[in-house]
């Protein structure tokens, strides 16, 4: 099994308080997994003033944690240097800060988190909340499509990479039902789950466990799930539509809107790799 290793983790600074959150939680995770930390902040038009100063505040103030490697800001567009970035360093994760509040109450992804997660070569990590390490439970919910079966994957690497030393973790692969599911979903889930059970094996040291559960609203049914407090990240496919409203596909965003968890985002060609691993 391709099992992940955290060795490099690329941390997608705004340079705003939001993004305090993403840079100590990708600290930490670097000290779990012994990964190389880097920050990065892209300018569209030219350098802010201080913007060099204020990265190297942002690596300062988690060297605690974990030594930040490089911490670079650069000119350019911000999702194409950002999935340049993680290109060149090799990263395993790109790691953004929480999500936007906007005038309903809720929140948004910014433009450039969303372009960067259409394209990017590694898992995105947004940082909506603290992330409680080691990894306790891992929940990814599935539709059995292919962008939920990659997302599966990667659930169970993350949830093996960093589980309790000397422990286990537990994935839950959760399909929620609604009034148009056919009568084989239970069969295709168990199909899915009994594949991520083979792919763990014993190395993995993961516990995998299939939910099935009914609701009108499958994104509802997520996050009411993933508020439980035993629930430490969320892991989501996304099906790369070309729609501006639904480029993550309709349930993740409606999740990643919401979501007071951090939200692990599968892009599809990673998720393809898994799925085919």
């Amino acid at each position: 099994m391709w099992l992940l290793t955290l060795q490099c983790i690329l941390v997608a600074s705004d340079l705003g308080e939001r993004s305090l959150l993403a840079v100590r939680t990708a600290a930490r995770l670097a000290h779990l997994a012994d990964a190389r930390l880097h920050l990065l902040h892209v300018a569209a038009d030219a350098e802010p003033t201080g913007g060099s100063a204020t990265l190297r505040e942002q690596a300062r103030s988690v060297a605690g944690i974990a030594p930040v490697a490089t911490a670079r800001v650069v000119v350019g567009s911000p999702a194409a240097a950002i999935v340049e970035q993680a290109m060149g360093l090799g990263a395993d994760v790109i790691v953004f800060g929480p999500h936007r509040p906007d005038r309903e109450g809720g929140g948004r992804l910014g433009s450039t988190a969303v372009d960067v997660i259409q394209t990017a070569p590694c898992p995105c990590l947004i940082a909506a909340g603290d992330l409680h390490l080691p990894l306790d439970r891992v929940i990814v919910p599935t539709d059995t499509s292919e962008a939920a079966r990659g997302a599966v994957a990667v659930g169970l690497s993350w949830a093996s990479a960093l589980r309790p030393p000397g422990g286990e973790a537990e994935l839950v692969v959760l399909h929620v039902l609604t009034g148009e599911a056919g009568p084989g979903a239970e069969a295709r889930l168990r199909s899915d789950v009994d594949r991520a059970r083979e792919m763990a094996g014993g190395a993995a040291r993961v516990r995998v466990r299939e939910v099935l559960a009914e609701a009108p609203e499958p994104a509802a049914e997520i996050l009411r799930r993933a508020g439980d407090p035993g629930t430490d990240l969320l892991v989501m496919g996304t099906h790369g539509h070309t729609g501006e409203s639904d480029r993550l596909g309709s349930v993740s965003s409606a999740v990643a809107r919401a979501a007071l968890k951090p939200l692990l985002l599968v892009p599809p060609d990673v998720r393809r790799a898994r799925a085919d691993a």
